[in-house]
């Protein structure tokens, strides 16, 4: 799985960021913000839920434990 990052206008504050499968599919979203090499998780790529929001910071998911940040 690989990391494409769509950018964001320079108002923003992060840009957006999807997973790419082997496929080409994109699967799962989140951002990454400008100041930080983290990556926010708000839909898993691997079981495709949506994170709880107290999780979606820290880039693992809730409810599969899929680390967003060891790509």
């Amino acid at each position: 799985m690989q990391l494409k990052i769509y950018k964001n206008p320079p108002s923003h504050d992060s840009d957006d960021v999807r997973f790419l499968l082997d496929t080409g599919k994109e699967v799962g979203f989140g951002y990454k913000a400008r100041d930080e090499d983290r990556i926010g998780l708000i839909r898993c790529p691997k079981c495709e839920a949506e994170n709880y929001a107290m999780s979606v910071a820290s880039g693992q998911c809730a409810w599969c434990g899929f680390n967003a940040n060891d790509l």
